[in-house]
């Protein structure tokens, strides 16, 4: 008879995603055990994966998430060897009560008493303004409802637009501070660019600038006054 009243370590729920933040996990921040750098910020407004309803949506709140491995979604704690937890013991809320075979307690946290980037940053801190500039200037909502009706140019503008903003406030205040990019991404979130992945919109560089383009439309050549697709690009801070 099958088990379906224990865990078995299958690492499956792992590397289907880092888990949110919630009040309960602020001091496993604050004592060390979880960094800054090791968190993703979601935006109110961008999308984000609801597994009640198991689809993407755009979140009512803004989200603290364990970041991924490399550019795939398993958990940054989860070991392979062994599909074991490297910080078990002091493992999110969240990790606590999700029991795969009986999912309910967990649904029932989705959206529910977040942290925010602000319950972990210094209230004088000067960053702080810095990324209200970025929510001013960026707003994950805007973002996501134009890239969900984005049919002529003028849409097409304005989202060019906001991913240009977003990259120069990070590139200006990785100038001004030396923040790495993973401390950037729980600042600022995930880059703008990065989110347009499914959408049938794509970023390419030309000559140091952006644009944004439906996809499959045609492109100058790669090389001197050409462009190259930055889907993919880890590395993408780009020149004024």
């Amino acid at each position: 008879m099958k088990d379906t009243k224990h865990c078995k370590q299958c690492g499956t729920c792992c590397r289907n995603g880092g888990p949110a933040l919630n009040r309960e996990d602020i001091d496993l921040v604050r004592q060390g055990y979880i960094h800054h750098d090791q968190l993703v910020t979601i935006r109110q407004g961008e999308l984000g994966y609801n597994p009640a309803i198991a689809q993407l949506e755009p979140v009512p709140v803004e989200l603290l998430k364990i970041r991924g491995q490399g550019s795939g979604w398993t958990c940054l704690f989860f070991a392979e060897k062994g599909n074991a937890c490297t910080i078990y013991a002091h493992r999110p809320a969240t990790c606590r009560v999700l029991h795969c075979w009986q999912p309910e307690a967990l649904l029932a946290t989705i959206y529910q008493n977040t942290l925010r980037r602000t319950d972990l940053i210094n209230p004088n801190d000067p960053i702080l303004a810095e990324i209200e500039r970025h929510e001013q200037a960026c707003p994950g909502r805007v973002f996501t409802e134009l890239l969900a009706q984005a049919d002529g140019p003028e849409d097409l503008a304005r989202l060019t637009e906001l991913v240009r903003d977003d990259l120069a406030i990070r590139a200006d205040v990785a100038q001004k501070t030396g923040i790495s990019l993973e401390m950037e991404f729980f600042l600022f979130g995930r880059p703008l660019f990065k989110q347009l992945a499914g959408s049938g919109v794509e970023c390419v560089a030309e000559n140091g600038e952006i644009r944004l383009q439906r996809e499959n439309s045609p492109r100058p050549p790669a090389g001197e006054g050409g462009s190259k697709d930055m889907s993919g690009t880890q590395n993408y801070r780009l020149p004024k």
